[in-house]
């Protein structure tokens, strides 16, 4: 609009800067656009949980499957299928995690042989769905 007079006579004025109208318009567009962002910025949160939670599983299995190799290294430590299979799961007091420890298929039939192990992890507190599971097999020299 150009050039206005302050009535009659006076100094000429032009029209800059943001109008109310303006602001408002710029402060809706700004909020659909952070409407839009927000179901984004929740799903990557609870991802992010959900694999942390994961990953201490799955380091707490791993190191449960370590401690028994290191238990049991090899046939020559006359190492039984039975000593094997007494090994029970425990509570993590720090994570807040239960290992469990099955042995699937069972004491094999000709010695040396191995035990299949498996190390599934839940949570102490509702203990159901294992969030991290890891199997190994020990060598074994006796029943």
């Amino acid at each position: 609009m150009g050039m206005m007079r302050d009535g009659w006579w006076g100094p000429a004025k032009t029209e800059a800067g943001f109008s109310l109208v303006e602001v408002v318009i710029a402060m809706l567009l700004l909020m659909v656009i952070s409407l839009a962002v927000l179901p984004l910025m929740i799903t990557a949160t609870q991802s992010s949980v959900s694999n942390r939670e994961m990953a201490k599983a799955n380091a707490y299995a791993s190191s449960t499957v370590a401690a028994l190799r290191a238990q049991f290294p090899d046939s020559t430590t006359a190492t039984s299928c039975g000593s094997v299979r007494a090994v029970t799961g425990e509570a993590d007091a720090e994570t807040g995690l239960t290992s469990t420890i099955t042995f699937p298929g069972g004491c094999p039939a000709q010695y040396p042989g191995t035990v299949t192990v498996q190390v599934s992890v839940a949570r102490t507190a509702a203990p159901g769905t294992p969030l991290g599971t890891v199997s190994t097999r020990i060598l074994v020299g006796k029943a």
